[in-house]
């Protein structure tokens, strides 16, 4: 029984393996690889005093005539948006970065080549209300 159990194990192991199938775990995606909805845009929000991530800062993004998207930074104070579309225009849209007890310096935008669908980085930099 126990022979059974090793020579099951060893066969989806080994089918695992054979497979042509990409097995992915979590978000493997480069974000400069996903161009289905247009261009992808991609960031982090940070403290400029330390530097440090800013979790739970809201970024809202919005293509010209279009309504708002909004969506959290995570723990890590990293955002991610697959795209708006593929004829929207990545340099017509607005992105605004807010966090309570915060007051935004700068928003930063990166395209990372120059072609149409190539992805946007955006730095969010905001400091401590005083």
């Amino acid at each position: 029984m126990r022979r059974l159990s090793a020579l099951i194990v060893a066969a989806a192991c080994a089918s695992l393996m054979l497979s042509p199938a990409e097995l992915l775990a979590g978000d493997s995606e480069s974000e400069m690889d996903d161009h289905e909805n247009g261009a992808p845009f991609f960031g982090e929000a940070k403290d400029v005093s330390s530097l440090r991530p800013l979790a739970a800062v809201r970024v809202k993004v919005t293509a010209q005539g279009g309504w708002p998207i909004f969506i959290n930074t995570n723990d890590e104070g990293r955002f991610k948006l697959r795209g708006l579309g593929k004829t929207i225009n990545p340099d017509t849209v607005e992105v605004a970065c807010a966090k309570q007890g915060y007051r935004t310096l700068e928003v930063m935008r990166r395209r990372m080549s120059r072609r149409e669908d190539a992805a946007v980085e955006i730095e969010c930099l905001l400091e401590p209300e005083k």
